[in-house]
């Protein structure tokens, strides 16, 4: 596969298209957070993937069944995605990270186990109940 250089000015932008809508939801919550002092906003980061030797379509697979395979606790100070990171700081929204935790228990997704089993194709984004998104309601909880 060959990658050309983008010479359209608007598409080479688009690039940056996650940065500016992540930018942009969190001032927008931060102002109604600021005109309705009983709201609380949060911002949740993605759920991992967890492929290995390909994506979701292309042979990749996620057959981890052994829980904590990659230690038992989070040790970072920054968020586990930078932009969410950084659009949040100073504002009142609340960040919800959820990325590193989850990535601890990569065995507890749908993977290639679901009702419409399909050869080839594994699932790594959703997550089994209960499960990983018990904690995530836990983490929330913990921050109301």
């Amino acid at each position: 596969m060959w990658l050309l250089p983008v010479v359209n000015r608007k598409l080479a932008e688009i690039g940056n298209v996650k940065n500016f809508t992540v930018y942009s939801i969190a001032r927008w919550l931060d102002s109604q957070i600021a005109s309705r002092p009983q709201l609380k906003g949060f911002f949740r980061t993605i759920s991992p993937r967890h492929f290995s030797n390909g994506d979701w379509n292309t042979g990749g697979r996620c057959d981890n069944t052994i829980p904590l395979t990659k230690g038992n606790e989070v040790q970072q100070e920054e968020s586990s995605d930078p932009v969410i990171g950084d659009a949040v700081k100073g504002t009142k929204v609340n960040l919800l990270d959820i990325t590193a935790i989850s990535e601890l228990r990569d065995e507890s997704h749908l993977s290639h186990y679901s009702l419409k089993a399909s050869e080839g194709i594994n699932d790594c984004l959703h997550w089994c109940l209960p499960g990983i998104p018990d904690t995530w309601n836990e983490l929330l909880y913990a921050q109301l």
